[in-house]
This record gives structure tokens, sequence and C-alpha cells, in this order.
């Protein structure tokens, strides 16, 4: 087999910019993600693949810790995704399945549904479960005139000391908390000014803090950023849209396209946070529904997303109601580009049986003893031509590139959709890709 070693000038680190885009249709308390069948909850991107398709409690796979006076208890739970494979002689887990696996070996204290304590040759169990996925959310703020604390006496020393903070005006906690955050935006739009009586005469701490709509977008779904101008919200009523926004100046405001806010900026995006902020207030509709439980109102961009994941609204006097957001994520990727040459003269012998001829006469002796064959079996002549007189050309068919590390472990394997052929005047140079 032959061996080549990679030369600084065969091996480039790319790095791959990529946007992938998100559909997200909201109703009901239910999202869909790109128009994928909700698993559970009320639905987003999968968390973990190892309960994709298990719905049933019993067989759904559960992490769980064993504490023991043993050094290799941890270890022997050989079936644990985050452990590494151990064969040692505590075969105490034989299933990393519903938390408990080998009933003779581990058995629930408590009723099963409960999956919080396990005993296992004696020891004990800790189990806990992993999260299916990973939803978007909103929230509807206020303002506050304080809130309830607890802090540490220093001077009594007292652990247990808590007490009131009230604020010179109500306040608005999470715009409050955002001021700094929404400062790096404001070299996009001066929207982003929260507090300002020159620039832009409004106050989104306290005096307009009241009713501020927030959708909050995990991070996994779009990586590093959102992509400036991407974002986009629809608002449907009975199936109709009755108005929409988006990011049309690419600057981080959302500005209405239909509706009766069209023109105005309804709402600001933190791209880095993955934050909506709505603030528009003006009505889109006049179908009364109860945004608030028990309290019909028209519909506005602070209603935007009512029921996911809220803890308001209700499935049945919401049903007329429902909501898309589209945004687009930036993840990057880093790509490893390999270049493996074939030169002329090299890679033109071949361990292959088929490389040698195999049907020429061998002379042999036979006896009571061993047998004795002399003579080497020739190189196969596969060059094809017209006449019997064509001369012989070492032919190999190069129809694998294998990839090595420093230590000589096989780490990658390239396969051709076609044999290559190779003589010995020929050169050829591979280029393969790697994810890193």
């Amino acid at each position: 087999m032959h061996k080549f070693e990679f030369t600084p000038d065969d091996l480039f680190v790319n790095r791959l910019k990529t946007y992938p885009e998100y559909n997200v249709f909201i109703y009901q308390t239910q999202m869909h993600v790109n128009r994928d069948t909700r698993i559970s909850g009320s639905g987003g991107l999968v968390v973990y693949d190892v309960n994709t398709n298990r719905t049933d409690s019993a067989n759904k796979v559960y992490p769980f810790v064993i504490s023991s006076s043993a050094k290799p208890a941890f270890k022997s739970q050989k079936y644990q995704p985050l452990v590494k494979n151990n064969s040692g002689d505590f075969q105490w887990s034989s299933a990393y399945v519903g938390g408990h696996g080998n009933q003779s070996v581990l058995r629930a204290t408590n009723t099963y549904s409960d999956l919080d304590r396990f005993q296992l040759n004696g020891e004990t169990a800790i189990s806990s479960s992993y999260g299916f996925e990973s939803p978007i959310s909103r929230l509807l703020t206020n303002t506050t005139g304080g809130y309830q604390a607890d802090y540490f006496d220093i001077v009594s020393a007292n652990t247990g000391s808590s007490g009131s903070v009230e604020f010179n005006a109500a306040t608005n906690l999470y715009t409050s908390a955002l001021q700094n955050v929404a400062r790096k935006y404001t070299t996009l739009s001066d929207h982003f000014i929260f507090k300002s009586s020159s620039i832009r005469s409004r106050d989104l701490v306290t005096t307009d803090g009241d009713n501020i709509n927030f959708i909050f977008i995990p991070n996994m779904y779009y990586g590093s950023t959102i992509k400036k101008g991407s974002v986009e919200l629809n608002y449907y009523i009975t199936g109709s849209k009755i108005a929409s926004c988006a990011d049309i100046n690419h600057n981080g405001t959302l500005i209405g396209t239909t509706g009766s806010t069209s023109g105005s900026v309804v709402g600001l995006v933190m791209y880095d946070e993955g934050i909506i902020m709505l603030t528009s207030s003006v009505e889109l509709d006049d179908t009364s529904i109860n945004y608030v439980p028990s309290t019909a109102t028209s519909g506005s961009w602070l209603y935007y997303g009512t029921t996911l994941n809220d803890g308001t609204g209700s499935s049945n006097t919401l049903a007329s109601a429902s909501y898309d957001l589209n945004f687009k994520g930036t993840s990057y990727v880093n790509t490893m580009t390999m270049f493996a040459h074939a030169r002329k003269g090299h890679l033109n012998h071949s361990n292959n049986p088929t490389y040698r001829d195999l049907e020429f006469a061998r002379s042999f002796t036979t006896g009571s003893g061993r047998t004795f064959l002399e003579g080497e079996s020739p190189i196969a002549n596969v060059v094809s031509a017209s006449y019997v007189s064509a001369s012989f050309e070492k032919t190999t068919y190069i129809s694998k590139v294998h990839i090595y590390d420093e230590d000589g472990n096989l780490i990658a394997i390239t396969s051709m959709a076609k044999p290559v052929k190779k003589t010995l005047n020929d050169e050829f140079t591979f280029k393969m890709k790697l994810d890193l």
C-alpha cells in the first residue's frame, strides 16, 4: 500500500458562511418549523436526536449518574452517550433506555414515572431527562414600580434577608436590562436609543415601557447571528393577512409593509441576541379576540405570537389568529481541502489478485513430500488494442483514497464514483473536502 505525506501546499482550511432559512408557523400554542411535524411540547428544533422517534416514555433515553465508592462506577455505565465505552468488570448498565435497562441490577425505588432516583447494585443512581425541542417563546412585558429582591447582609451576616426594591418611576425590567446591549445597534438606527429626549423623544424604559412584546429566538436557530434584512413577520386572522412587517432597510428596524402600520416602525431586531421587540399598539384589525384571558381586544403587534409559550390565551378563543415568522441565521462551517497527487511513475503497481495473470503455466515437481512451484506470475496486460502485437503497459485503477492521521489511524475514506485509469505517464490530483 502506497502512503504519501501531505505538504503544506496540499492542505487548506476554509470557512464557509451559510444562511440557514427558517419559517415558523404559530397557531394555537403550537409552532411548526419549516413545516415539520411537531414531535412534542409546543414544537421547535430537536435538541437531542436520541429521542427523536421514541414516543413511549418507557423507551425514552434518560441520563443518570451513579454515586459509588468504587472508582470505575461512573465509567462502567458504558451505554451513556457522553461516556466512552468501558469493558471492565462492572457490568451494571446493560442498556441506556428508560433510565433502568436491566431490571435485575437496576430497580426504581420510587414510582417509575418519577425517574428521579434508582438503586443500582445497592448504589444510588440519580436520573434526569433530555429535552426534546428548543422552542421560540413570546412575552408581553409591562412596567413595574418595584420588585422583591433577596440579598446578603454583610453586617449582620444574615443569609435569609429579603426586601423590596422600589424604583423612582415605573420601569420595564426587560428594556432596562437591554439598554447597554442595544447601544451597539445605534450605529444602524437611532431607534435603538431606548431613552432620549433629543434624538428621539421617547422612553421605552419608563414612560413608554408599558406593553412591549418580546419574541425570543434560541441561539441554535440562528447560530452566530440573525442575517440582516431577513426578518419578516406576518399576522393572520381567519387565514387572511391583516398586517406584515420586515427589516427592509437591513438596520434592525421592523417597518410595516402591509396593513394599518404600513411605512411605520413597529419593532426592533437584535441580531446577535435573537430578540425581537414589538412596540406598536396601533390597531390592525377590529376583530375582538381574547388575547389576554377574559379580555377581548383588537389585534395589534403587541399580541403577535400570543399563546407561544407565554402562558396566556386559549386555543378556543384564539382559533382565528395565527402568525408567521421568517428569518435566516448565520453559521460558519470550517472545511479542510486536501490535494492528493498521483504523479508519473507512481501508483502503478497493485496487490490486487487481478493485477497478475494467474493463467500462465507453472513448472512444478510432485512427490511424497511437499509440492514445489517455480516461476513468477506475469502482470496482466489490460491494454486494449486491435492488433495482437500491442505493447504491454503497466496499468492500475485508482478507486479509493484513504486519509490517515500522524499516528497511522485511518480517519477518512474517499471513494471515486468511477475508478480512474492510471498508466506510467498519467498524473492526477484528487481534490477532497472534509468538514471540521
